[in-house]
């Protein structure tokens, strides 16, 4: 068993590795080029306003989920904190806002409501959501029999419905219904070529209330699971890039950062997997199933995120998707004819009292914004400021009042998010959850080298905070069955 590791990113799974292997009487260290942890698990503070860059919803919120007792072990929920469940959500569709219900019963007579001559799709639907509703979310195939009996007793909801439709996307199902509208909305829910499987799992552990929000997002539950690193011993080097990892006669012996040696016995990268592989190692170790990915396989856009702090409550609800037909230009190439808005209203700890904190979103392009940044400075803010000043004005006509009410703004760009986290092409969550994307098993080793274990986001297509914290665990438990 190795003496000591070391752990390529601070991100969630990064610590959440960390934690496991100080818990097993095995020394880590932690390498990070940013300035803080949490990697795209980010939430940042300007003038007393929280803005969190990562948690829409966090599956596995529900006490006695599998999930939830993974969250415990790291701290990144504890037993008193609060968890908010929305109770619906707002999407608009040509020009008419719709309130969709988060509580299955009233989800259906919503669907019914605007068409009932699709009631048998409706009820086929809400039969799917009910099962995943019921369902626990299995985080690995089991390891003996004990483990099989227990995740068919749990999960049969979810490996019932992923064995029916784990070839289906959003769009094979979505066109079975003959209402243009429900069509809309179920693209608003999930993108139409992502995977049927997601669409359920999403609507399913939201209405089971297995998918709320800590209050505190990710910026008090970050420094939760930092402080139970530390506190177990583990030390975490900050502004300190990983350049190479260093292999002698096929096994890991160090890595070189700012032109240290820092020797190790094993090594995990919880960190970029086109940086893993192409920088760090050099490409001289070819990874059939990552390096096909990351050349053709279909990533989350890279986003420019817009983030107001509000002198005042506009009583405005989590989430909502406003229309924008007129479109707005995120790049030169790339329009949006969608907003994506959140309000952290619910969470008092976003904002001073009587005020709020917002947030608009949009998918972007890296390389106008990464080219500008790099290009000249000065021209890269006021482009930001250009860009936010036109995000006002559409928030100004839909929410009477806003434009007065800002006292902060603060604009992050594709570039921004790259800068923080070393994202591949600016892809805030790795890999799309497409049919394809979620059926591969991607290997967490590389052929012809000893001692490295791969984690994180872009080893589990679909992303998403559960399987950072699951990813992290276990390469740990990798490391410690290591000989």
């Amino acid at each position: 068993m190795p003496k000591r590791v070391i752990i390529i990113g601070a991100g969630l799974a990064g610590l959440s590795a960390g934690i496991h292997l100080q818990n097993s009487g095995i020394a880590t260290e932690i390498f990070e080029l940013s300035g803080q942890a949490g990697g795209m698990f980010s939430a940042w503070e300007r003038e007393h306003y929280r803005f969190d860059g990562c948690i829409h919803w966090m599956v596995g919120t529900r006490p006695g989920d599998p999930i939830y007792k993974l969250y415990r072990e790291v701290d990144l929920l504890t037993e008193d904190t609060p968890i908010y469940n929305a109770e619906s959500i707002k999407v608009e569709i040509d020009g008419t806002m719709y309130e969709i219900p988060l509580k299955l019963d009233a989800f259906k007579q919503f669907l019914l409501s605007i068409s009932p001559e699709d009631t048998s799709m409706i009820k086929d639907l809400c039969h799917n959501i009910e099962d995943m509703k019921n369902s626990k979310m299995p985080l690995r195939a089991p390891g003996n029999l004990s483990e099989l009996i227990s995740l068919f007793a749990g999960s049969w909801g979810f490996m019932n419905l992923a064995r029916k439709y784990a070839n289906k996307t959003v769009k094979e199902y979505a066109e079975k219904f003959s209402n243009n509208t429900i069509k809309k909305i179920l693209y608003n829910l999930m993108p139409p070529e992502y995977s049927l499987v997601g669409l359920f799992m999403m609507l399913g552990t939201r209405m089971g209330e297995n998918a709320g929000y800590p209050i505190g997002g990710a910026y008090e539950a970050v420094r939760r699971i930092e402080q139970k690193y530390r506190s177990l011993g583990g030390v975490i080097n900050y502004h300190s890039k990983v350049d190479e990892i260093i292999i002698e006669n096929g096994k890991i012996t160090a890595v070189k950062s700012k032109a240290e040696i820092h020797p190790a016995d094993a090594v995990i990268a919880a960190c970029d997997m086109y940086d893993t592989l192409k920088n760090m190692l050099g490409g001289k170790y070819p990874h059939k199933q990552l390096d096909t990915m990351l050349e053709s396989a279909e990533l989350f856009p890279p986003l420019i995120v817009v983030s107001y702090g509000l002198k005042k409550r506009f009583n405005i609800p989590f989430a909502i998707t406003f229309e924008y037909p007129e479109g707005i230009q995120t790049a030169p190439d790339h329009i949006e004819t969608q907003l994506s808005f959140r309000s952290f209203e619910f969470d008092p700890t976003s904002a001073p009292e009587n005020c709020s904190s917002v947030m608009a979103m949009f998918a972007s392009e890296l390389d106008y914004w990464q080219t500008l940044r790099s290009r000249d400075i000065t021209e890269y803010r006021l482009k930001k400021k250009e860009f936010s000043d036109q995000v006002t004005e559409i928030l100004n006509k839909r929410i009477p009042g806003f434009k007065d009410a800002i006292e902060v703004i603060d604009v992050a760009t594709p570039a921004t998010y790259v800068r923080y986290a070393n994202l591949y092409k600016g892809s805030w969550e790795g890999f799309a959850p497409t049919p394809a994307a979620v059926r591969t098993n991607i290997s967490k080793t590389i052929d012809g080298i000893k001692g490295l274990y791969l984690c994180g986001q872009w080893t589990t297509p679909g992303g998403g905070i559960c399987t950072a914290v699951a990813s992290g665990k276990d390469a740990a438990i990798s490391v410690v069955k290591a000989k």
